[in-house]
This record gives structure tokens, C-alpha cells and sequence, in this order.
């Protein structure tokens, strides 16, 4: 293991002028050196770094002379990070991205064209449809899917016997009847963890109710909030706390981490949260595993309700001068074998067809709620805005807080963030 793989995360917005030398962009002298920059998200689990570890010993039989540099970004920090590494040419040679964002990146110029290696690269064609999909602009690759995880909802098996809730909700109505009935039952929880200020949970009520985001006819995008489905779902979300009170007016702020936390720590009967939340929910309360169990996000017609296809991407930098042994290191990253090895370490799914199908899940108790929501998967609109959207101005989750918090009515809320959205969707 190289003397890199245990730096701290990166935090600031440019790193040591010696280690960025080693990435793309640099001097002759740094082309010479046998290293390779990998940027990776988050903040580096010892499960991710043994994991890579193992990743960079397979590869290094294929080029033992290269040494892989290892870097973790915040994930609220990247954005940063790559604009940065946009404007002085000093970037990664391999990153990964969430998969919302790399056609953003992509048409910034930031990621290499993998049209021509994806097609070559046999195990590739076996990776899901949609998620190759997703990591194309203009019908080129610019990013290959790495990992998929949905969401769902974890709930308290004993809190739910003890209130005499004899099945997880199927509907909305159960929903709501549920966490109404735990929290009469113990009126110093809430029924529910509402992450209140996140879109992705929120899109699976949009969904269900028959809205979409937003569509494209010819040149012109028309937002689905205008919809008086996407309202029916607005009003039901925000209802949580508004009507129903099983969620506080806090939930106007959390994000999918607070409503998590308030699900571990004991002050909350269900919550939305990912596959991959396991280990940060008994890292908060080991005892949790013996009473919790998970169940598929609820429709309005007794069937799951359609889910966000999350994840990451994995991308060569463009300006990289090390692109034929970055392809390399990604495909060992991205193997059959690796990546279900990665997958099932942190919670995830694998991104082959052969490898989420069948019982794989069935057993596990937690797994086997999302691998249904799994065949049940959508994506957020296509197209390089969607950054602005989602991450810079924040529509849907503004939306949606504004109207918790009794700013706006849901009417007003839905034609402002549909106003909002096709401004920036439209622009030219």
C-alpha cells in the first residue's frame, strides 16, 4: 500500500502542490511519474479503503510500476473541487461522480469520451440499460455506472407489534395510519423521519402519483410540477408534518442523514433512507439490528411506488495523460467480481443484470425491501442542468420546505418551482 492511501479527505479547494503535479495538467516532470489520481467521494470507510487496496494490488499486476494515489472529497465539497481543477488544469486521472452529474461535468468538457473503450469492453455490455444511460450526453459515454442503490424505508419492528400495526404500510393511507398509531402509542417519538429538505425520497410520492419531473417535446422542457398529480404529492409529503403532525416542523431542514439519525437515536418510528445507511445506523446504535426491518417506499395503489436509480459513476478526466492506464484501473475497478464485492460491503447493489436478479436478497432482511424496489427504478430528467437544478438552486427541496414551513400554499409553491425550473431548463 502506497504512503498516500491513508491521507485524511480532502478538504480544501486545492490540495498540496505536489500531489496535484502527480494528476493530469501538470509539468513534463509529473508525466514521467509512474502514479495515477484517483478521486473518490466521501470520506474514505476503512471498508472503502481496504477494498481499494485490494483493487490497486490487482491492478498493479497489470502495471507494477504505477502507484495509485488515493484522494477522498466530501461530497458537499466536489463541485468545488472539479471547478477548480477545471480552471487550473490540475485534475484527477480517474473520479468518481454522482450519477446526477456527470452530464453536467461532460458538457463543461471536464470527463473524457468513453464511447469507443465502452463498446470494446466486453463485461460492460452486461452493466443495467438505464444507468449507462444516464452517464451519456448527446448519446456518448461520458461516465461508466460503478454502484446503484435506492432508497426505502426502515422501520422499528417492535414499536410497530407493540402498537398492534400487524404489516409495513402498503399505501399512503397506511402509511400515515401507522406512524399514527406508534405515535400514540409513544408520544415522545414521531411516527416518521421526514428528510423534509431532500428531493430523492420525495420523487418516489411524484412518481407514484402519475407526475413526472419534467418532459421534452422537441427543443422545450415542461415541468411536471404544474400537474395537479405532482400537487396531490406535494400536499402529501408536506401533510407529514402540516395535518398529520408523525413529523416535527424541524423536518422542514433535515436532510437524509438527520432524518436517519433520528430513526437510530430512538426519536422516530420510520425513516427514509438507502441501502448503504446500515452501517452508519448501528455505528449509532449497534442494538438497532435486533428490531428493525425495511420496507419498499409505499404507492398510492398498494404496489411499490417507483424509486430514484442512485449511485455513482466512475469517469477518466479529460485533460489526463495517463488515459490507457486510467482505463485499466477502471475496469479492474469496475469487474464483475470487484464490484460485487464493493456493492455488498457498503450496502449497495451492483450494476449487472446478472448480479441483481434472482434470490440474491431474498434472506436478508434489510436487502431483500430494496432489491424489490430495485425492478422498479427511475432516473431525473437528462440533461447537464440538472446540476443547477438539483444541487445549485435547490427547486425541489425549497419547494417543498417552503409549504412545511406555511410560506407558500401548494399551489403557489408548485408554480413558482415549475416557473423555476423551466427557466433554467429552457435557457439558452
Amino acid at each position: 500500500m502506497n504512503r498516500w492511501k491513508r491521507l485524511a479527505p480532502v478538504t480544501a479547494v486545492v490540495a498540496s502542490a505536489a500531489l496535484l503535479l502527480s494528476g493530469c495538467g501538470g509539468s513534463d516532470a509529473a508525466a514521467d511519474r509512474s502514479e495515477l489520481v484517483v478521486w473518490m467521494m466521501g470520506e474514505g470507510s476503512e471498508a472503502q479503503t481496504t477494498f481499494l487496496d485490494g483493487v490497486e494490488a490487482e491492478f498493479r499486476q497489470l502495471h507494477p510500476e504505477t502507484d495509485v494515489v488515493v484522494q477522498y472529497l466530501p461530497w458537499l465539497e466536489a463541485p468545488k473541487k472539479f471547478q477548480a481543477a477545471l480552471a487550473g488544469g490540475a485534475g484527477p486521472d480517474v473520479t468518481e461522480l454522482g450519477n446526477t452529474e456527470t452530464q453536467g461535468w461532460a458538457a463543461q468538457g471536464a470527463l473524457a469520451n468513453l464511447t469507443e473503450r465502452f463498446g470494446a469492453w466486453d463485461e460492460g455490455q452486461d452493466i443495467l440499460p438505464d444507468l449507462v444511460r444516464n452517464a451519456q450526453l448527446d448519446g456518448e459515454q461520458y461516465g461508466i455506472p460503478w454502484y446503484a442503490g435506492v432508497r426505502g424505508i426502515y422501520y422499528r419492528t417492535d414499536w410497530f407489534a407493540e402498537a398492534g400495526v400487524a404489516e409495513p404500510p402498503k399505501t399512503w393511507a397506511d402509511l400515515v395510519a401507522a406512524a399514527k398509531a406508534v405515535q400514540a402509542k409513544k408520544p415522545d417519538t414521531y411516527g416518521i423521519a421526514l428528510p423534509g429538505n431532500s428531493e430523492l425520497p420525495f420523487y418516489s410520492f411524484l412518481w407514484a402519483a402519475g407526475a413526472q419531473i419534467a418532459t421534452k417535446e422537441g427543443d422545450t422542457w415542461t415541468s411536471g410540477y404544474r400537474t395537479p398529480a405532482a400537487r396531490q404529492a406535494v400536499k402529501f409529503w408536506t401533510d407529514l408534518v402540516t395535518v398529520h403532525k408523525v413529523a416535527p416542523p424541524a423536518a422542514a431542514g433535515w436532510n437524509e442523514i438527520d432524518a436517519r439519525t433520528q430513526f437510530a437515536t430512538g426519536k422516530a418510528a420510520m425513516a427514509f433512507a438507502g441501502s448503504w445507511q446500515q452501517g452508519a445506523i448501528t455505528k449509532d446504535n449497534p442494538e438497532i439490528e435486533q428490531v428493525w426491518g425495511t420496507f419498499p417506499i409505499p404507492g398510492l395503489d398498494g404496489e411499490p411506488a417507483p424509486v430514484f436509480a442512485g449511485g455513482s459513476d466512475l469517469a477518466l478526466w479529460e485533460d489526463s495523460e495517463r488515459k490507457d492506464l486510467a482505463w485499466d484501473y477502471l475496469t479492474v475497478l469496475l469487474s464483475k467480481k470487484n464490484d460485487a464485492a464493493f456493492a455488498e460491503s457498503l450496502g449497495f447493489f451492483p450494476v449487472y443484470r446478472d448480479l441483481v436478479g434472482g434470490d440474491r436478497y431474498t434472506n436478508d432482511k434489510i436487502m431483500t425491501s430494496f432489491a424489490t424496489a430495485m425492478r422498479n427504478t427511475r432516473l431525473t430528467p437528462l440533461t447537464p442542468k440538472w446540476v443547477e437544478i438539483s444541487r445549485t438552486r435547490t427547486v425541489t427541496q425549497a419547494m417543498n420546505s417552503s409549504v412545511i414551513k406555511g410560506q407558500k400554499t401548494v399551489e403557489e409553491a408548485t408554480a413558482d418551482a415549475a416557473a423555476e425550473m423551466e427557466s433554467i431548463l429552457n435557457a439558452r
